[in-house]
């Protein structure tokens, strides 16, 4: 009997590092995937059909559609995420890989839609609208001042996506931290990693909370 792989989430604000540390795990995985097995590395949004209009939409290439519309769509890309049935050509979604015993590494997940969207939409119907989601086996959220993201956004990105602005930023990133905790009550295994250090430090507390999940 084959078990199941794990699901590992790496979460924050834009600017974090979520990126740096994802090519970090994807190169340490492959080093190590003797002892580990495989592993497969998404993020959302996805590049499938509702992922791509979402991802018009963050880069203002739509019209601004209301915050209730975007959660569905952030919703329904991550169920075809991970429920796209196995078919023909069609590769399985997240959960046919998991059952096949591979790791499965995203580059944001529901905790990002939690933090971002309940700045206008409630909190329990975010989480209603979601309930059929994979929990992950951790989730690992990169906390940064928001002065830090700022910069970092202004060195990589020469326009400004939706949810970019500094204030809004702020209260994205007060979010994040009051929602993990929350999460973590509920028994999720979220840990908060200080993201301002340098990138070996961070990742090394990565490598080590990946490892104790095996």
């Amino acid at each position: 009997m084959v078990n199941n792989g794990k699901f590992i989430v790496l979460e924050g604000v834009d600017g974090s590092g979520i990126t740096t540390q994802t090519s970090l795990l994807k190169k340490w995985f492959t080093a190590n995937k003797n002892i580990y097995g495989k592993a497969y590395f998404t993020k959302e949004p996805t590049d499938g059909p509702v992922g791509s209009v979402i991802r018009q939409a963050l880069a203002k290439r739509l019209k601004p559609l209301d915050e209730r519309v975007m959660a569905l769509l952030f919703a329904a890309d991550r169920l075809d995420h991970l429920y796209c049935p196995n078919e023909a050509e069609q590769q399985g979604g997240l959960s046919h890989l998991l059952a096949q015993g591979v790791n499965v590494v995203s580059d944001r997940y529901y905790l990002s839609s939690y933090a971002y969207q309940s700045l206008r939409v409630d909190l329990d119907w975010l989480q209603q609208i979601n309930k059929h989601a994979l929990k992950p086996d951790l989730t690992i959220f990169l906390q940064i001042p928001v002065n830090a993201s700022v910069q970092r956004r202004n060195d990589s990105r020469f326009h400004e996506e939706l949810y970019e602005k500094t204030e809004t930023l702020i209260n994205i990133r007060n979010n994040y931290l009051a929602i993990a905790k929350k999460l973590q009550a509920e028994g999720e295994n979220i840990i908060i990693i200080d993201g301002t250090r340098d990138i070996e430090t961070v990742f090394s507390d990565i490598k080590k909370a990946v490892m104790e999940l095996f």
